[in-house]
């Protein structure tokens, strides 16, 4: 194990047997979990992290395959990327509020992750940072989150319904591919911009508004959502040519479009 200016740098599996008799004298002079510091720590199975700690590093936990439970203090207010990147038997992770940002790949491939709580005080989701948790249910993303970044919550094959926050303008590439079982989502007003492939693949989709103030959807936005009926769309959008292709049973309403800009429009489809 080895210590340097308060960052935790390097941890063995021997070092994890003092982390389990002593773990204040393990913790001791700790203020950040420095890149790659558990990394492979097959061994660890539960871990608390304590008070005083302000940052969790770059693959700071990754590949720790036995991991299944982490507590994660208040004093925490960074978890940088692929911090529990592969955690394959984490279930659960409880971000405290003091975190402003998940970084990118931060719980990918936790697929054994069902439900987490995003906290009032994160602002960003980066890209992948939720990537193939597959038994990922349910998730909370409060207001004041202004991005959630491509790929987020792809192939999150467990995930039913989501609610996105007023503060989010832009609904990024992919954020919610191959979300199979997502039955419903709600698009606040406010979102300008559904970008490609944001929706692709959610076949469990049955009807979905768009809000007025979305100005564009993107390449295959909600193409492969074999189960969506209706769509509701104001004047104004402008669409992509294949934003819904391969919706068999799709039924697209304008609202308050005239009769000109609905055959302009029903072109793109």
């Amino acid at each position: 194990m080895r210590k340097e200016n308060g960052v935790l740098t390097y941890v063995t599996e021997g070092d994890l047997k003092l982390l389990k008799s002593n773990p204040d004298e393990f913790w001791k002079g700790v203020t950040k979990i420095g890149n790659f510091a558990f990394a492979y720590c097959k061994n660890l199975t539960s871990i608390t992290i304590p008070e005083g700690v302000t940052k969790i590093g770059e693959h700071a936990f990754k590949c720790c395959e036995s991991l299944t439970s982490i507590t994660i203090p208040k004093s925490v207010t960074k978890i940088e990327w692929s911090a529990f990147l592969y955690c394959s038997s984490l279930k659960s992770v409880t971000i405290p509020e003091g975190v402003t940002k998940i970084g990118g790949y931060a719980f990918h491939g936790c697929e054994s992750l069902t439900s987490i709580t995003i906290p009032e005080g994160v602002t960003e989701i980066e890209w992948s940072a939720f990537l193939y948790c597959s038994s990922l249910k349910s998730v909370t993303i409060p207001e004041g989150v202004t991005k959630i970044g491509e790929s987020a919550f792809e192939h999150c094959e467990s995930l039913t319904s989501i609610t996105i926050p007023k503060s989010v303008t832009k609904i990024e590439c992919m954020a919610f591919y191959d979300c199979s079982s997502l039955k419903s989502v709600t698009i606040p007003e406010g979102v300008t911009e559904i970008e490609w492939s944001a929706f692709k693949g959610c076949s469990s989709l049955t009807s979905i508004t768009i809000p007025n103030s979305v100005r564009w959807i993107g390449n295959n936005a909600f193409s492969d959502c074999s189960n969506l009926r209706e769509v509701i769309i104001p004047e104004g959008v402008k669409i992509a040519k294949d934003a819904f292709e391969n919706c068999p049973n799709l039924k697209i309403t304008w609202v308050k479009a005239n009769s000109e800009e609905n055959d302009e429009n029903e072109e793109r489809e």
